[in-house]
């Protein structure tokens, strides 16, 4: 789900907390269909969302002065819980962002562990974790690849363009 599309769902759903016609549980239910499309199954969100209860504890009776604080307090509790999962989209992005991104450094990693020697990947990893400077980075990394010969170089290049993930997709 586009990350836009998911803030304005979630903006959407702490606009219906101050509905008259509010009912907590068709209100879990649906929030947590949209979080699970949005997070994925088992976010921490999710789990945050199905512990809002009108249930009246002993430390709630104590801690409230009757039926209308309490159901006021558990309106702040899922507004601030969908706050701070619109902060997350904004700062992290979906499920579906981390999916993409994981699925490509993967193809990445499995042309490079193909294509190179055990060692000469152990030297390219440690470049890439070594080195925090970006423009460091890139000169250590241009100076691995040219001590690449043309056949391994040309071999990760058509490993990356000639796998299934990457059909139709340029």
């Amino acid at each position: 789900m586009e990350k836009e599309k998911a803030i304005h769902l979630l903006r959407e759903f702490i606009h219906r907390l101050d509905r008259d016609d509010f009912n907590l549980e068709a209100w879990k239910n649906s929030v947590t269909l949209i979080l699970e499309n949005i997070f994925g199954a088992g976010a921490p969100v999710i789990g945050k969302i199905q512990e809002l209860s009108y249930h009246m504890s002993s430390w709630a009776l104590r801690d409230t002065l009757g039926k209308s604080s309490w159901e006021e307090q558990i309106h702040r509790n899922a507004r601030e819980i969908l706050e701070t999962a619109i902060l997350e989209l904004e700062i992290a992005g979906t499920e579906d962002d981390r999916t993409k991104e994981d699925a490509v450094s993967g193809l990445i990693r499995e042309a490079l562990e193909n294509e190179l020697k055990g060692s000469q990947y152990k030297t390219l990893k440690g470049i890439l974790e070594e080195n925090k400077d970006p423009a460091g980075r890139k000169d250590k990394v241009r100076e691995f690849i040219r001590s690449l010969d043309q056949d391994t170089l040309q071999e990760i290049l058509a490993s990356l363009l000639s796998d299934n993930r990457m059909s139709g997709k340029l």
